[in-house]
């Protein structure tokens, strides 16, 4: 999946492909809203061409199947969350935005995108469509990892061990992910914007017990002794 993403966009640096690298983002798109309205199951290729206003003919042209097509769109959604959280993540790390805010824009940019519902429905269907399943796990594990990496990013200030900025990760990332299905199902934005503020201060408490925690700090080797031995 990455090899397509790399692929493409080399394709845009030197000037080819520039009209079929927008039809493929537009076909991407379309497929998108469509699972996310309908579902895997009734997102068909006539109904993805017909929704992009091309022909079924100029789709396959560039997709010649419609599961190469929606693994695409998944590797083109991982890879758009991934820049997204790094932003993220940098502005925490670099002090130009605090915890709070950071939890609130992490939901606002990459949760709350419609892009997640369709990544949802792909992942239940993976259980019927194996080709699809297995390629969107592995993408959701890629992602997943890198959440990881990038949490350590975000709190690299805190000099916390890597396991323990992981979980603090994992804490963030469950939260926001629950969060959103419950706003898909029942829509209360006072509701949310208060679990945000809530799940802010948590992170904070816990942040800052673990500043007075020796044990959650991360270990560094001890300084070689200098001098002469008498």
């Amino acid at each position: 999946m990455d090899a397509l993403i790399v692929r493409e966009r080399r394709d845009l640096s030197d000037g080819r492909e520039v009209k079929g690298a927008a039809m493929r983002a537009r076909l991407r798109t379309a497929t998108e809203e469509l699972i996310a309205e309908v579902g895997v199951a009734a997102t068909s290729a006539a109904a993805i061409a017909q929704r992009c206003g091309v022909s079924r003919g100029a789709m396959l042209h560039h997709y010649p199947t419609r599961d190469e097509l929606i693994i695409d769109t998944a590797a083109h959604f991982w890879q758009r969350q991934r820049e997204t959280v790094a932003a993220l993540a940098e502005d925490l790390s670099a002090g130009r935005t605090n915890v709070g805010t950071f939890v609130g824009r992490l939901y606002d940019e990459v949760f709350r995108a419609n892009a997640l519902v369709t990544m949802l429905d792909l992942m239940v269907s993976g259980r019927i469509d194996t080709r699809v399943g297995e390629a969107v796990n592995r993408i959701l594990a890629d992602l997943f990892h890198s959440y990881g990496d990038l949490g350590e990013r975000a709190f690299a200030a805190e000099d916390l061990a890597p396991e323990r900025i992981r979980t603090l990760v994992t804490l963030i990332v469950s939260t926001l992910r629950g969060l959103r299905i419950q706003d898909n199902i029942d829509r209360d934005e006072t509701r949310v914007r208060a679990v945000l503020a809530m799940l802010g201060e948590a992170v904070e408490a816990l942040l800052e017990r673990d500043r007075r925690t020796p044990d959650v700090r991360r270990v560094r080797p001890a300084r070689a002794r200098s001098g002469v031995r008498t």
